[in-house]
């Protein structure tokens, strides 16, 4: 299917393949027909409230259909889909709202004790933001200045003329990630990259029409956009969503369905592995092949999985480059899929550099740089696009590793000062900043530390006001999520101490805190 703008996609796979499963969400399901009717009848209702190419169309969701069709109506009138991950809280919110400064919101009115259309308004009014729409996606309750999303049974007004789609090399999709800035960072697709994105697991994997495949991550995620849209949306593939992780619900889906492949955090592939290995005896059927990126994979984890019949595969990605930097081939040996981190994507490059930005052979360890297809136009900080693009082109990825002769990737570390959870990456100097408003800390440094299940966790050090009494880490915790903290972010470990380590610039060197956590004794 040759398709260039990402606003086309929705009509082109409801004209190939019709009335065939697109997605499904628990009892809730929608053909690719359908799809497109839903979408054109949000894209039809959008633009009679005014809202036109280039604007920001907002979603803030947990996993829901809401959230696809919303994206594919924004595409399809020259819009920007931008969808945020739900563990965000007001203080992201109002940071992400600020920036984007959104022409139209999506959300629930309520999720959990969290009450999400108030804290939208809010952060609008903060930011002296005023959108043409706000919807709801709640049929059973009405909020002044907030209007009931278009059903999916609801038929496009056509009377109304739909904008055309962006052109190719223009701003489609737009994705807040946090990196080793405090706020979030809005990262600027276009379609093709989100296009390209999709179409390398047909091209590395052959996922296509026959497939069923599963969406674990938040859809409003890199991983999970691709395995919710993008990946059905270019190559035919059904896909299963996951309102939110349940090992227990996912292999359950995997054996109804018979799904055939899944992409997400190595956490979600650790959980899978175990839970098929207690249940050896019951003859599930077991997932066919997924690939595992967002955060550290153990070979150990990728030969555990081919023993119960899976095919898995470390990969490479970014949100900057719409999730696919490297990606390993469907014949690629178990050696290769364990050790390595995927074979670089088609029409990709990568630059391994040292610390005077000179290249460095193959197999060598160094910074890595890339360019290619994929990868964002920019973000929407200039200041940061100064920082990480070369004039050639070349992006620092920020990570260290090496690369092959045959294109083979492999990752040892990480220069950029991010903690990376379970796949969510998030800023350590955004939690510093907010543990700093505490009135009994005087400083505060937070670092990854490693975690068995999500790979890494967050810990945090503590120098308490020397007329203070040091704070316990249940009042320091009950602080960050009154300050509307991500709940994610909250440190798992605290260490109060006398001083944190500091160069004579007072940059705080992080590596001594590292060494001296690892010389805490675990039973004090």
């Amino acid at each position: 299917m040759s398709v260039e703008r990402a606003g086309d996609l929705t009509a082109a796979a409801a004209q190939r393949w019709g009335q065939r499963e697109f997605a499904r969400i628990g009892d809730e399901s929608l053909s690719f027909s359908d799809l497109r009717q839903w979408s054109d009848a949000i894209a039809a209702d959008l633009v009679a409230r005014g809202v036109g190419p280039g604007e920001r169309v907002m979603m803030l969701l947990v996993n829901r259909l809401e959230v696809l069709a919303v994206s594919a109506a924004a595409w399809r009138i020259g819009a920007i889909a931008v969808p945020v991950v739900a563990i965000y809280r007001a203080h992201e919110i109002g940071q992400i709202v600020a920036d984007a400064r959104p022409a139209a919101i999506v959300t629930s009115a309520s999720l959990g004790s969290r009450r999400l259309a108030g804290e939208l308004d809010s952060c609008l009014a903060d930011a002296g933001v005023v959108p043409d729409a706000r919807y709801l996606v709640d049929k059973d309750e009405a909020i002044a200045g907030w209007t009931l999303l278009p059903a999916p049974t609801a038929e496009p007004d056509r009377a109304v003329t739909l904008s055309e789609p962006s052109a190719p090399g223009e701003e489609c999709l737009r994705l807040y990630t946090s990196g080793s800035t405090s706020a979030p960072k809005g990262v600027r697709l276009d379609s093709n990259a989100v296009i390209f994105g999709g179409r390398q697991f047909h091209d590395r994997l052959s996922i296509d029409d026959s497939d069923v495949g599963l969406a674990l991550a938040p859809v409003a995620h890199i991983a999970g956009l691709l395995a919710s849209l993008l990946v059905p949306l270019t190559c035919g593939a059904s896909v299963v969503v996951l309102p939110k992780w349940d090992v227990q619900k996912a292999v359950a889906l995997i054996h109804e369905h018979r799904i055939t492949w899944s992409l997400g955090a190595a956490v979600f592939l650790k959980d899978m592995v175990e839970e098929y290995e207690r249940r050896r005896s019951e003859g599930l059927h077991v997932l066919t092949h997924f690939i595992s990126g967002g955060a550290n994979t153990s070979p150990d984890l990728i030969e555990r999985a081919d023993a119960l019949g899976m095919w898995a595969a470390r990969a490479y990605g970014m949100t900057e480059a719409a999730g696919v930097i490297a990606i390993a081939p469907r014949g690629s040996s178990l050696e290769r899929r364990a050790s390595w981190d995927g074979k670089l994507a088609d029409n990709t490059e990568a630059r391994i550099i040292d610390a005077t930005g000179d290249a460095l052979p193959f197999e060598t360890e160094g910074t890595i740089t890339v360019r290619g297809t994929q990868l964002l136009i920019g973000y929407t900080d200039p200041d940061i696009n100064t920082a990480s693009f070369e004039a050639d082109g070349w992006f620092d990825t920020g990570d260290l590793g090496m690369v092959s002769a045959d294109g083979w990737v492999r990752i040892t570390g990480r220069t950029k000062d991010i903690i990376n959870r379970g796949g969510e990456k998030f800023s350590s100097v955004d939690i510093e900043h907010v543990l700093h408003r505490h009135p009994d800390i005087a400083t505060a440094a937070v670092l990854a530390v490693p975690n068995e299940r999500l790979g890494e966790s967050v810990c945090a050090f503590i120098v308490p006001r020397t007329e203070a009494e040091s704070p316990t880490s249940e009042k320091l915790t009950e602080f960050l999520l009154d300050e509307q903290l991500a709940k994610a972010k909250v440190p798992t470990e605290w260490h109060i101490v006398e001083e944190i380590p500091t160069t004579a610039s007072g940059k705080v060197q992080k590596h001594l805190l590292r060494a001296h956590r690892d010389d805490l004794d675990p039973n004090a």
